[in-house]
Parts: C-alpha cells; structure tokens; sequence
C-alpha cells in the first residue's frame, strides 16, 4: 500500500448514520485500510490510499463530493495564507491550467469571514501561488474550501455527484412499479453495507419489482431474486432489462425455504402486513423463519442487511438464528411507518 493519502468526503446529510456506515462499509468490503480523522456535520476527513477516492464516488449513495485534501488550517485569512503557500498546491494545479474555487460552511461556524470574500482572495491567493488562472464558467480543476468546526480545507474536487444521480431510476420511471418499492439511494446502501463487491453473488429473498436487485446490479454484482408472487418476478426482470441489467437468477419462490444453496451477501426489505406478498404470515414471523435459512447460505463474516417496521424486535430473531448485529439504523418513511435497517453478521 502507498503512503496514505489525506480524503476528503463530503455527505448528504440524508441522514444522521447512514452515509458515514455507507462510506465505511464500501471502504471495508473492497478492503482498503483507511483512518478517520476527523468529522464535523457533513464533512469526513480520511486517512487513505488514493483509490479510495475512486471507489468512494463509484459506490457511495450518500455521498455528494470527494476528493484530496490539500491544506487544512485554521480558519482566519492569515493562518488560511500561510498553509496556502507552504503547501504542494503547484502539484495540484499547473501554471496553464485554470480553475474555480467555491466555499462551504457548515454548521454555521466562522461567520465573521463572509463565503464570497473568501472565495474572492483564495482565488487570488492561488493565482498567486501558482500563477494559474481563475475560470468559473468551464474550469480545468475544481477546488472546494471548507469551513467546518475550528479549522478550514482546501481540496481538489475527484467526483462530485450529480444533481441527477438517481432521477432516472426512481420507482415511478421504471416499467414496473410497486409504492412499496424502497427508494434508490436506501437500496445502494443497503447494498454496500452488505459488503457486496464488484462479482459477488448478491440475493434479494423479497425482490418485489427489484429495487434492491437493480442498485446491486449496476455495483457489479450477480445477483438473485426471488418472491413469492410470479407478478414481482416479472417486474423485477422487466425492471433489470431496462437499465441493461441480466440477473444470475430470478425465482418465484418462499424466501422461508430458499432455493439457492451460497451467496456471498444479501440485503432484503421484506414485506409488511399479512397480504398476499407475506403469504398470510406477519412480519416478525416471516423473519423466525427467513433468517435461519438466510444463515446457512452465508459463510463466518458475510452480511445480511435487512429493513423491518421498528418495533419487529428483529435483533432477537436475528441473534437466535445465529447472526450478531453489527449496526442499527432508522429511517422515517410516514406517519404510519419507520423502518429499522440492521446489518447482520454470520457467526
């Protein structure tokens, strides 16, 4: 591994847990040591090898802006100047190059330095430093400042997520549509919470209209389906087809006697009531029966991500069928319903 490199990662703010445990979790399954350095509101510092960067803005769901920390300093013009100077800024930035820099603050910290004026002499100042010029309307490189708790950063822009990302995949543009469908962004991350890599088999017990199955697909993985209902199947494959995705498998079939005998990861929301698509069984009960099985075809380490109605006691199931809870996190969807996102371990 090379020296670590100082990254940058700048979250959604979706949610209060899942985006750091997203971010940590893609870092983990595609085995690349990092350190965090530091955290305020939605800005993560890391201590990493470069292709974190890359693998960070390919996978992450709630992350909006990545890239390589440059200088971090206090946060008064003249500590800002003095870090400018000593740094490698000209690595970054050629003399024939132009660029654009704008300002972020969060949490309302450093108001005394007006966002534009900052803006305006930082501009200046890497004129300065690296003789480059200032273009804000088709710039070569994109820098980002950030004032953020006691401290400013200056980082190179690698990736930043576009206005667009899933505005193409929500559930009401795809040809098969169900309104319990979870939204792209929770499936991505459900996805990379279970540790799915690029090749991994990658199963969906309750795949619905393959809301889940479609993120898993476009991270690379294999994946499975299966549902008791043939109508869901069908949407699921006219879902996949749609995007260009090919599933290993879809299976009309009871998530409660699966019909597949190994995955290497898993992540479901299963369905709530006691209508058809549960086969009359509730919630709590699909799960006493689900997860035993779901335990067998996953090896010592591998994960199962699993959404449930809080209030479920999932955890308890989870644990008697032999899986050690890892991470907890709640989502609200309405009035009448949030969700509990746990991510379960193989013992």
């Amino acid at each position: 591994m090379s020296d670590p490199t100082r990254v940058f990662v700048i979250l959604s703010g979706e949610h209060p847990t899942l985006p750091l445990a997203e971010m940590s979790a893609i870092l983990d399954a595609n085995r690349i040591p990092f350190k965090i350095a530091g955290s305020f509101f939605k800005l993560v510092e890391i201590d990493a090898d470069i292709h974190a960067v890359k693998t960070i803005a390919d996978r992450g769901a709630f992350m909006d802006e990545v890239g390589e920390e440059i200088v971090h300093s206090g946060p008064t013009l003249e500590e800002i100047d003095d870090a400018v100077k000593s740094s490698d800024l000209p690595r970054f930035l050629q003399a024939d190059e132009s660029f654009s820099i704008r300002v972020l603050r969060f949490g309302g910290v450093s108001k005394e330095m007006p966002r534009v004026k900052l803006e305006g002499h930082l501009g200046w100042l890497m004129n300065k430093v690296t003789s480059a010029k200032v273009d804000l309307e088709n710039p070569q490189r994109q820098f980002r400042g950030l004032l953020a708790g006691p401290y400013f950063h200056l980082g190179l822009i690698a990736h930043r997520r576009p206005d667009v990302f899933v505005a193409n995949r929500r559930p009401r543009m795809r040809p098969s549509f169900h309104p319990s469908t979870m939204v792209p962004k929770l499936a991505r991350s459900m996805v990379n919470m279970s540790h799915a890599v690029p090749g991994s088999t990658f199963l969906d017990p309750f795949c619905g209209v393959g809301g889940i199955l479609l993120e898993a697909s476009l991270l690379g993985c294999q994946v499975v389906g299966v549902d008791a209902l043939r109508r869901m199947t069908r949407g699921s494959r006219r879902n996949l087809k749609h995007f260009g995705m090919d599933p290993l498998g879809l299976v009309r079939g009871d998530a409660r006697h699966l019909p597949v005998r190994k995955v290497d990861a898993i992540a479901t929301d299963p369905p709530y009531g006691t209508g058809a698509s549960t086969l009359k069984s509730t919630t709590r009960n699909i799960l006493k029966d689900f997860l035993p099985g779901a335990h067998s075809i996953l090896s010592k380490g591998q994960r199962a991500v699993v959404a449930s109605p809080v209030g479920t006691r999932t955890p308890d199931v989870a644990e008697s069928a032999g899986f050690k809870v890892v991470d907890r996190h709640e989502v609200y969807v309405h009035r009448s319903l949030t969700r509990e996102i746990l991510v379960l371990e193989a013992n």
